[in-house]
């Protein structure tokens, strides 16, 4: 299950017909809101659910939706997204994420394309099942305003979007090696550290051994980088 927790700004560009306090049919009852995301995250805490905090910005003269998944922080920028276009946004944000870790995989030699293809099957077979919330996390929502001036700056100094995806893949990457943690988390690992950990133990069917390995080798590779500089 893919969980989509909207931010009003999100729900009223993502869902057109949204109506704050109104609306049943396209996100799940307002009772359900009784639960914070935190404490659905420890409910659901198994391979099949991802969650991810989904917030609208307008930059410039279109709408950007900022999705940030909960546990590990990691984000995508998702510019220009057209008003209601729901299955558009979903299916960028899936491909951004799976290309992502194919990414980072392949710079660090994680990963053989085998097993990066098997995790990605993985990954849409767990995450057919989509269910939306009107409903933020207030640390969630700090992180993506930092992500928004960041990404807010960057256009206001080149004038203009990413020409394509894998330019916009490039950026989502550099804003992925921060950190950023939940409350009460240890600053111990990198955002895309932490969200390889999570796509090795979830996705590639490894223990948290494997995924602490794949960890301590991309700060091995990346100390080595420095170090040549």
């Amino acid at each position: 299950m893919m969980v989509l927790n909207c931010s009003v700004a999100a729900a009223a560009h993502l869902y057109g017909k949204y109506k704050k306090g109104q609306d049943e049919g396209f996100f799940e009852l307002a009772s359900s809101n009784m639960e914070t995301i935190e404490e659905r995250q420890k409910r659901l805490n198994v391979p099949g659910i991802i969650q991810w905090v989904v917030h609208a910005v307008k930059i410039g003269l279109s709408t950007v939706l900022i999705a940030m998944e909960y546990n590990t922080r990691w984000v995508h920028v998702i510019h220009q997204v057209r008003k209601g276009d729901i299955n558009g946004f979903i299916e960028r944000l899936n491909t951004r994420l799976v290309n992502g870790i194919a990414w980072l995989g392949t710079d660090f030699s994680l990963f053989t394309s085998m097993q990066i293809e098997a995790a990605i099957e993985r990954y849409f077979t767990l995450h057919k099942e989509i269910r939306f919330y009107q409903q933020t996390d207030r640390s969630a929502m700090t992180h993506i305003n930092q992500v928004s001036a960041r990404y807010e700056d960057v256009f206001h100094d080149i004038g203009a979007f990413p020409d394509d995806e894998k330019t916009a893949l490039a950026f989502d990457i550099r804003l992925n090696h921060d950190m950023r943690c939940r409350k009460g988390e240890v600053f111990e690992l990198m955002v895309d550290e932490k969200m390889l950990v999570h796509w090795m133990t979830h996705y590639l069917g490894e223990g948290d051994p494997e995924g602490e390995l794949a960890v301590s080798k991309v700060k091995e590779v990346r100390r080595a980088i420095f170090m040549n500089k």
